[in-house]
């Protein structure tokens, strides 16, 4: 079975991990999703935990672009 992801593409970029869960935090909201922080790299959305990860990905002439990934963990 297959864990449930949420993917955010981000407007700018963050190298500090509390910066990023910040930033992801305020994007959910906006969503009209629940958040809670548990630690930099978990949370809970409504109701269920997810993991932080990012990653970059490619965009062809011009700077890469950050994403959030949250793993939905069981």
């Amino acid at each position: 079975m297959f864990k449930k992801k949420i993917v955010i593409e981000l407007d700018e970029r963050y190298f500090k991990q509390s910066e990023l869960m910040n930033a992801v935090v305020q994007a959910l909201r906006n969503r009209g999703k629940e958040c809670e922080v548990i630690d930099s790299s978990f949370l809970i959305v409504d109701g269920k935990k997810y993991g932080l990860t990012q990653k970059n990905v490619p965009v062809r002439f011009s700077a890469p672009v950050q994403q959030a990934v949250l793993v939905e963990m069981k």
